[in-house]
């Protein structure tokens, strides 16, 4: 009986684990590879170093070196290949976060492609970004997204006057937009 009760906790214990949980797809060297390479698409570009130059495997270990300060907090692969993430990056205020979601698939080369950020939100305390990035993230995934995006405490990004831009991975105005 002593034995029956530990292993019973333990097999309780693994069938639980988060299922959005990127350690459920990769170890953690791919995992903390996988983490830099979205922050590369995610983050300004190196000083020094224009935007549509940052994928220059030069800039690899800029953005290594601050991809900590970046979290997957969940992962989810899809039968097709499609990567889903939901990352917290940093924000100007320590005691704040902003959320990104999005998907992307790997190339036989194991790069990324068909990058695209569905999501960013506004600047939050940290407890409020992962709560509100994890129904968001869950709506992505049954491809509800599209009805919460004009939810304005939940979504900065887009917005009526915004776009992703898919070729330069970054949100820009639309043009109708520009005087």
């Amino acid at each position: 009986m002593k034995f029956i009760l530990p292993i019973l906790f333990f097999a309780v214990a693994c069938s639980t684990k988060e299922k959005y949980d990127v350690s459920n797809f990769f170890d953690p060297k791919s995992s903390d590879s996988i983490r830099t390479k979205i922050v590369t698409f995610l983050f300004e570009a190196p000083p020094y170093t224009k935007m549509k130059d940052r994928f220059a495997m030069q800039h690899y270990p800029y953005y290594a070196s601050i991809a900590s300060r970046f979290s997957i907090e969940k992962f989810f692969i899809a039968n097709d290949g499609t990567h889903f993430f939901y990352i917290i990056r940093p924000a100007p205020s320590p005691t704040q976060k902003r959320g990104v979601g999005g998907h992307f698939k790997l190339s036989g080369k194991n790069e990324i492609i068909e990058f695209r950020e569905e999501f960013v939100t506004p600047i939050l305390p940290e407890s409020e970004v992962k709560q509100k990035g994890l129904f968001l993230f869950e709506e992505m995934l049954k491809g509800n997204l599209k009805e919460y995006l004009k939810m304005e405490s939940y979504v900065q990004w887009p917005n009526k006057i915004s776009y992703y831009d898919t070729t330069t991975y970054e949100w820009k105005l639309k043009p109708e937009m520009i005087p």
